[in-house]
């Protein structure tokens, strides 16, 4: 063994310790701040015994995210009042770095017409077609992100 007690398996030679941080949690703002600057995602759920993912276009509005759905799509009868996740991500796969963001927090449709005339001027374009006329809005009561990078610190 090697003076502090790291071996590198080359010919005893001692391996100095890691001089790399590999992942960094990332704070609330900056999770935001990654979460404005993108728009699609995938939205997890709970659906009758199972666990179901989507891929969602959104917008962040307030301390909320607002997503356009179909009316009775799979979004729709398994969102109401339930607590669901949102994750949105980036990966350089060369570098074998990336970032990810999750938010967690209770879904609501919104009904509001007040509300509902507010959000239909929000940026949000929905890729999957123009039949999504149900807006659901996701507090943001838990905020939280990694990245993974191979800098020096």
């Amino acid at each position: 063994m090697s003076e502090g007690g790291i071996r590198s398996g080359v010919r005893g030679e001692s391996k100095p310790p890691a001089s790399h941080d590999h992942l960094e949690s990332l704070g609330r703002d900056e999770c935001i701040r990654r979460l404005e600057a993108h728009g699609v995602g995938r939205i997890g759920v709970q659906t009758h015994e199972r666990i179901a993912i989507f891929p969602v276009n959104y917008v962040v509005d307030g301390d909320s995210v607002i997503v356009q759905v179909r009316h009775d799509g799979g979004l729709d009868s398994s969102t109401d009042g339930t607590f669901v996740a949102i994750e949105i991500d980036h990966a350089d796969s060369l570098s074998h770095e990336g970032w990810s963001v999750l938010v967690q927090g209770r879904c609501a449709h919104v009904s509001d017409p007040v509300e509902l005339e507010v959000l239909e001027h929000l940026p949000l374009l929905s890729w999957g077609g123009s039949d999504r006329n149900l807006y659901l809005r996701i507090a943001m009561e838990s905020v939280s992100g990694r990245h993974i990078h191979h800098r020096v610190v």
